[in-house]
């Protein structure tokens, strides 16, 4: 049936396309029968002006071969005024007669110029020849009267058939249109929407919320920022599809809970950001407690009892001073939810408010000024150092970092390294620290005076860059430094990060002749199954297991443990974040390679720990 159609169709078409050129034509011709029915009426009124020149014996030579060209081209359809030839039976005949007198008049003409007596007979003449030119004239007109009319028909007709072939078309073609335009409505949702989740992704949101705020400046709304404590852990301990499953269960939970002017979206991992509407605030907590009771019952009933925290920070807009746009509340409900995340305020949620305000231009303030005081020096490297626990003597130390700014004011680590680590340039830092550390071992070494291993520290974004190993080897050799002077401590939860990619950074550093050394162990959730497969030197065994362990057997008993198994693997064991001497005489009879902490001395500047190594005695090498 639809092939018939086809063909039927395109005949159609072909049709129309042949009409249209006889419309063409027509309209042409048309055109050139304005032309003749012009030139008919110059022989005529030329015709009457010669002979009243000649009557007036002002013979006009030029006139006559003028009528003959016009006549000439009117009754051959040659000649150089381009004049169509017509085949109209009554045009011709009026034609024919019209040039056949045309002869006789002018041989009167030529007889008048010698003898006058013939004026009567050639006025006479004239007056037949004006008359046979009107009818000549009235049966051109008629001709191009009748041409029109067919125009007129045909145009119409070429109307109609087009006005058939769209209403042959749009019939067919209806359902089709219609499916093809849901279908690029669906596209186009997609587009802008987390293949996971199904909610909308960082630049949809962004467009759809701003769209949302523009639009209803006399409503309140406010933006929460909400992710999960503890997520990567559920996704190692239960496997990524359980973790994706519950990302999709969550964004359900959050499209539920949607009125019609509020938008949710996921920006990365479990990250979502959603833009509500409120008449009081207690509203908002109230709905946001109920998608997350919703999705802790779902985790703990479906997953081994696991518990899932949500941590959250909201962002009213009436509690902002600026008028910001999307991306402002963003960051501002994202600093809010950060103060949950390192226990800053208690319980889950925490509201942006003045308080945080002030933290916050702290912060961008910190993040203007960065660039600058590292190209001023304005960064002080400390050293910590580790004691032998059996001898109490010095080891080596950690390298630290201070930020001294030029009016003297000290800005402490945990205020300027997480700027460093958001905005992503916490690789300069650690390398300007690295360069520090070996521009004063050169300097020392050069001195003569005796110096002690150091170890620096490195953080995650490093290991992402195929540079890291390679850059941190050329600053060493550019020093001419012994590789046993240095070592490169990275944090445990790089551990869960990429595997192998730190496996292969590690024995590239080793392969350098680097040490390696794993910080803040037991911090996070690594074995030391983790451990026994990665070939570091130095583990750094987290102050947590020492905070209680005078009088709890179990942390004694894991210290021990751990301890003693990785003494096995020929891996050193450093604990950090001594305080007491009680703890101290522990770690000894455990066998604890080295301590770091206040127990023994606090990070000092680079004068005071380069007096120190020269003040007393040092652990052999």
């Amino acid at each position: 049936m639809k092939r018939r159609w086809r063909y039927a169709l395109f005949g159609f078409f072909v049709g129309m396309i042949l009409l249209g050129c006889v419309t063409l034509q027509s309209i042409h011709s048309v055109r050139s029968h304005g032309q003749l029915i012009n030139y008919v009426g110059i022989v005529r009124g030329a015709t009457q002006r010669l002979v009243k020149l000649e009557l007036a014996d002002t013979p006009s030579d030029e006139l006559i071969v003028y009528l003959d060209d016009i006549l000439e081209n009117l009754t051959t359809g040659k000649g150089k005024y381009g004049l169509a030839l017509i085949e109209d039976r009554d045009y011709r005949l009026c034609l024919e007669e019209l040039d056949q007198q045309w002869g006789d008049l002018k041989e009167l003409l030529y007889i008048h110029r010698t003898d006058t007596a013939v004026a009567p007979a050639f006025l006479d003449k004239s007056e037949q020849y004006f008359d046979l030119a009107n009818q000549t004239v009235f049966a051109a007109e008629a001709y191009s009267s009748r041409q029109t009319r067919d125009l007129t028909v045909l145009i119409i007709l070429l109307f109609v058939g087009i006005l058939a072939v769209w209403a042959v078309f749009f019939r067919f073609n209806f359902k089709e249109m219609l499916h093809l335009k849901s279908a690029n409505q669906d596209l186009s949702d997609q587009a802008g929407r987390d293949p996971l989740t199904g909610a909308y992704d960082l630049s949809r949101f962004q467009r759809e919320a701003q769209l949302l705020l523009d639009g209803a400046a006399e409503e309140k709304y406010a933006l929460f920022y909400v992710d999960f404590a503890d997520f990567k852990y559920l996704n190692d301990l239960l496997g990524y599809a359980c973790g994706d499953n519950i990302l999709k269960r969550y964004a359900a939970l959050l499209s539920a809970d949607m009125g019609d002017s509020e938008v949710f979206g996921r920006i990365n991992a479990d990250n979502f950001v959603i833009l509500r509407q409120y008449d009081a605030k207690r509203h908002l907590l109230q709905r946001q407690r109920y998608v997350d009771a919703q999705i802790v019952d779902y985790v703990y009933t479906t997953y081994q009892k696991q518990s899932l925290p949500v941590r959250c920070g909201i962002c009213c807009v009436e509690d902002t001073v600026e008028q910001l746009k999307v991306e402002g509340l963003m960051d501002r409900a994202n600093f809010a939810r950060g103060d949950v995340k390192n226990g800053t305020v208690s319980g889950q949620y925490c509201f942006y408010d003045e308080g945080i305000r002030r933290r916050l231009f702290a912060q961008k303030a910190i993040e203007s000024s960065m660039a600058d005081a590292l190209k001023a020096h304005e960064f002080e490297v400390y050293y910590q150092p580790k004691v032998d626990p059996k001898s109490g003597q010095i080891a080596c130390a950690e390298a630290l970092v201070r930020w001294r700014r030029a009016d003297g004011t000290v800005i402490p680590p945990d205020q300027f390294i997480p700027v460093f680590e958001k905005n992503r340039t916490i690789p300069l830092l650690d390398r300007y620290v690295f360069e520090e550390v070996c521009i004063w071992l050169r300097h020392m070494l050069d001195s003569k005076k005796r110096v002690l291993p150091v170890s620096v520290n490195v953080s995650r974004m490093q290991f992402g860059g195929a540079d890291f190993v390679p850059a941190y080897t050329a600053i060493r050799d550019k020093y001419h430094l012994p590789p046993q002077l240095l070592e490169i401590e990275f944090t445990e939860t790089i551990l869960f990060e990429n595997w192998d990619q730190l496996s292969e950074i590690v024995d590239d550093l080793q392969a350098a002749g680097f040490s390696c050394a794993i910080d803040d162990f037991g911090k996070g959730y690594s074995s030391l199954s983790t451990i026994k497969n990665l070939s570091i030197d130095v583990l750094k065994i987290d102050a947590l297991f020492f905070r209680d362990m005078v009088h709890a057997d179990k942390d004694r008993l894991i210290v021990e443990g751990i301890i003693n198994l990785v003494r096995q693997f020929g891996i050193v064991t450093v604990a950090e974040g001594i305080e007491d001497s009680q703890q101290v005489e522990f770690l000894r009879r455990a066998g604890c390679d080295l301590i770091q902490g206040y127990v023994f001395y606090r990070p000092m500047p680079q004068p005071e720990y380069e007096a120190l190594l020269a003040s007393v005695p040092l652990a052999a090498n």
